[in-house]
């Protein structure tokens, strides 16, 4: 097999091609690790104590800084401390992801009702109960991405 890398800083996301004149297991088993890398890619690191877990984006409701840190909150409200910045997570999370304030970001799916608030900002609470504010600077663009 010939391999050829091409590095474009003009390219927006980065794209395996391969040509072949048949499907061969060690091909299928290729494209399985070449895609499970953009879903590591999502995973977060966080820690609860001296434990690290690793947590998948679809078991987690919230992710918002609090007190210094940044925590996420899982579909049973639990919060662990991740160590990455706001933004670098929003960046590596699935497209349901959306910032509703500067201090937080949630998945769109997990959304239980939101509801009109002070100041033409909406209160926001998630399935697991865990509630907060979409500041009036994200209100129009994830009222857009629900269809609102």
């Amino acid at each position: 097999m010939r391999v050829e890398i091409k590095i474009d800083p003009d390219i927006a996301q980065t794209t395996a091609v391969i040509h072949t004149p048949k499907m061969t297991p060690e091909l299928i088993t290729l494209v399985d690790v070449l895609e499970g890398a953009e879903d590591r890619a999502s995973l977060l690191v966080a820690k609860d104590d001296d434990k690290f877990f690793v947590i998948e984006p679809d078991q987690v409701d919230i992710i918002r800084a609090e007190g210094g840190e940044i925590k996420a909150y899982n579909r049973k409200a639990e919060a662990f401390v991740v160590s990455k910045p706001l933004t670098e997570i929003l960046e590596s999370m699935p497209n349901n992801f959306v910032r509703i304030s500067k201090s937080a970001i949630v998945s769109i799916s997990r959304v239980d009702h939101l509801s009109n608030s002070f100041n033409g900002t909406m209160y926001i609470v998630m399935k697991n109960g865990v509630n907060d504010y979409i500041s009036r600077k994200y209100l129009g663009d994830f009222k857009k991405r629900l269809g609102m």
